[in-house]
């Protein structure tokens, strides 16, 4: 049984746009409703897709990257909140947080294609 969850997921981490359909189709079924299932996959997709750069990093460059990342997490997460605050001069965690969520799925979906696009050109081209 631990095989199982293990391949599944190295699975979202190698394929994370797979996460993204696998729960959209799930929840869509459960839910009813397209706007919450796109929602509910753009949630949980997103780690894969953090994890997934990260990866796709260690692997065409040789080294890790991860605690690059946390920090630009970290420096992305303090931004969105102090433009939140500045903006409606009030504070609530939850839609900052879903901000910063849905911010980091844009951006870290368009770095894992781009990434991938790379990697197979570098890859293609190393072996002419």
């Amino acid at each position: 049984m631990d095989d199982v969850i293990a391949h599944l997921v190295a699975a979202f981490v190698t394929m994370p746009l797979l996460s993204f359909f696998l729960v959209y189709f799930f929840a869509r079924k459960l839910l009813k409703r397209k706007r919450k299932s796109f929602y509910a996959a753009v949630n949980v997709s997103t780690l894969f897709f953090i994890i997934a750069v990260h990866f796709l990093l260690t692997v065409l460059s040789g080294k890790s990257y991860l605690w690059h990342i946390i920090f630009f997490l970290l420096i992305m997460h303090m931004l969105i909140a102090i433009g939140y605050w500045r903006k409606n001069e009030d504070f609530h965690f939850f839609t900052v947080f879903r901000l910063f969520w849905r911010a980091n799925f844009l951006l870290f979906s368009s770095l894992y294609f781009s990434l991938l696009i790379y990697g197979m050109i570098v890859r293609i081209s190393s072996n002419l």
